[in-house]
């Protein structure tokens, strides 16, 4: 027992720094008989003794043990914890059981950010809306704050975890709940929902079921894990419409959006990774958001869109490869809107358009590179929107291996193409590494299909308003000095000279150059006169020094000279 009050004491302190009078309840199921609450000799016996008893500001902490029962905040901003909210066993052992009574935890609706629930295992609550928590009604929403609990197997109608919580939801891990409507794990909730690992929970109703780990919430969702969920409709997240940013989504499967359906804010630096769809959009589906940054990879679809299905907004800086559909669009089918800056490789189709199919986007500034179709359109089939600026190599299908009945491309490098066109050319890209260190093309996920420094595409594309400002792939300025203007070029990256960070000179006159590298790398410097008439001449091969490699021109003969450095 002493163990325990030291670890009380120590919360105390923390909390009751809000209010000069708050005080501390003590509740223990191990007493015999509940007391006065105010010292663990004289715990209540059940939570919601405790809760009745404190006031704004006060805290109610949890010994360990089963606790039967529906608790109510009645709209207290009080803080209720177990005896060690960070520690898991101290979680997985202070438990709110439900009994399938109602909400394990109802709160009123009006509690602020100071209210805290933290440190419980809440299970087997069952009810209409929020069977794990209540958060309120649709109109009058708490703003609790949730975290460090275990809300598992729970089950409502709307929000099988919890529905209508507003305050910042947090390190939790909301498992195998399940809702007949909405959100198997979270519904209606508008706070920040961060840090929380939302697995294997189930939205699956007789005619209907959206979002098996979260559903209409509009909450900024960041840093989560959202895993192995599974609903009729977007199987980790549905019509969600805020901000979804720097999240695992994984594994997760639906008929309609495995990983994410119908959610039209900005999804943003996210995984989007191995999710099944049935039937639509392995990946992502009918969404309107924004969709920038992300890694969409090896996602399924039984129909159409492995990787995106009907995304009608921007879809840029992605990169979206190895995803598969069993129809068409292995890669993006149905997307309309901007689709630029994105490296679309080693899709599959089994029918039509392994990279894209009947997107009726703007295209420009995308690779689209070693995708296959089992019919036609290896690379993209059926897009009618203009095209410019990209690169389409090396894709496969038995009828028109890189392009099918698409809109006529400009300034673009296309495989094998013959039939003219604005700035278009048929020369080799020269990628990188295309097959990777491990000489494999297969093996995407290693294969560099940035530009080397004789590549074609460099200075080839049309500069644009658009460009100002935007970034490429790798998040350097849409339009560089290349190799001899500031014109764009082909494709998602931008070919980037090593960056300079510094020249200096000796006492002799002897310069130096020192710029960022990469340890196992080796750079190739070059150098001219003038830049008016541009004629680079090939110095030197450094070898990289680290994470910063400097080289001496010995060879400088006090004129004006202008150095260029790039990854060999």
């Amino acid at each position: 027992m002493k163990s325990i009050l030291l670890k009380a004491a120590t919360l105390s302190v923390s909390f009751a720094l809000t209010s000069a009078a708050a005080a501390t309840w003590y509740v223990d199921d191990s007493v015999s008989s509940s007391g006065d609450g105010k010292s663990w000799a004289t715990a209540f016996k059940k939570i919601q003794e405790g809760i009745d008893a404190a006031s704004d500001g006060d805290m109610v902490i949890v010994a360990e043990g089963t606790y039967v029962e529906n608790i109510q905040f009645n709209g207290k901003n009080i803080v209720l914890t177990s005896t060690d909210p960070v520690s898991p066993q101290v979680v997985d052992a202070t438990i709110i059981d439900g009994n399938e009574a109602g909400s394990v935890v109802t709160l009123a609706g009006t509690e602020d950010e100071t209210c805290v629930l933290s440190g419980f295992t809440i299970k087997d609550g069952m009810v209409e809306r929020g069977g794990g928590i209540s958060g309120g009604t649709f109109d009058k929403r708490t703003r609790a704050t949730i975290r460090n609990n275990t809300i598992a197997g729970n089950s409502a109608s709307y929000g099988g975890a919890m529905s209508y919580c507003d305050g910042i939801i947090e390190d939790n891990l909301v498992t195998q709940n399940s809702a007949q409507h909405y959100g198997g794990g979270l519904f209606g909730c508008g706070g920040t929902v961060r840090n929380n690992t939302i697995t294997d929970n189930v939205a699956w109703g007789s005619d209907t079921g959206y979002g098996g780990g979260l559903g209409a919430c509009g909450a900024t969702i960041e840093n989560n894990t959202i895993a192995g969920n599974r609903a009729k409709d977007g199987g980790g997240l549905c019509s969600c419409y805020g901000i979804i940013q720097n999240n695992t989504v994984e594994g997760n499967s639906a008929r309609d959006g495995g990983g994410i359906g119908d959610c039209h804010g900005t999804i943003e630096n996210n995984t989007i990774a191995g999710n099944d769809a049935s039937r639509t959009g392995g990946g992502l589906a009918w969404s309107d958001a924004t969709i920038q940054n992300n890694t969409i990879t090896g996602n399924r679809a039984a129909g159409d869109g492995g990787g995106l299905y009907w995304c009608s907004s921007t879809i840029q800086n992605n990169t979206i490869n190895g995803n598969s559909a069993q129809g068409d669009g292995g890669g993006l089918a149905f997307c309309n809107g901007i689709i630029q800056n994105d490296l679309v490789t080693a899709n599959s189709a089994q029918s039509r358009g392994g990279g894209l199919h009947w997107c009726e986007a703007t295209l420009r500034n995308n690779t689209i590179t070693r995708n296959s179709a089992k019919a036609y359109g290896g690379g993209m089939s059926d897009c009618h929107g203009a095209m410019g600026n990209s690169i389409v190599w090396g894709n496969s299908a038995p009828t028109a291996p890189q392009i099918y009945n698409s809109a006529p491309p400009t300034y673009s490098c296309i495989q094998d193409w013959t039939e003219g066109g604005e700035g278009n050319i048929g020369l080799d890209p020269r990628f990188v590494d295309p097959d990777g260190p491990d000489d494999n093309p297969d093996t995407w996920e290693d294969n560099n299909y940035r530009l080397q420094g004789d590549s074609p595409c460099i200075d080839a594309g049309k500069n644009a308003d658009w460009m100002t400002g935007a970034v490429d792939l790798d998040g350097h300025p849409r339009i560089l000095f290349g190799v001899s203007s500031a014109t764009v070029d082909m494709g998602a990256y931008e070919y980037n000279p090593s960056k300079i960070t510094k020249i200096s000179k000796d006492s002799g006159g002897t310069p130096s150059l020192t710029w960022i590298s990469r340890p196992g790398d080796s750079y190739t410097v070059w150098s001219c006169s003038d830049l008016a008439v541009v004629s680079w001449i090939e110095v030197e091969t450094v070898p990289s020094q680290g994470t910063e490699t400097t080289w001496t021109d010995q060879t400088a003969t006090g004129k004006i000279k202008f150095y260029r450095v790039e990854i060999k």
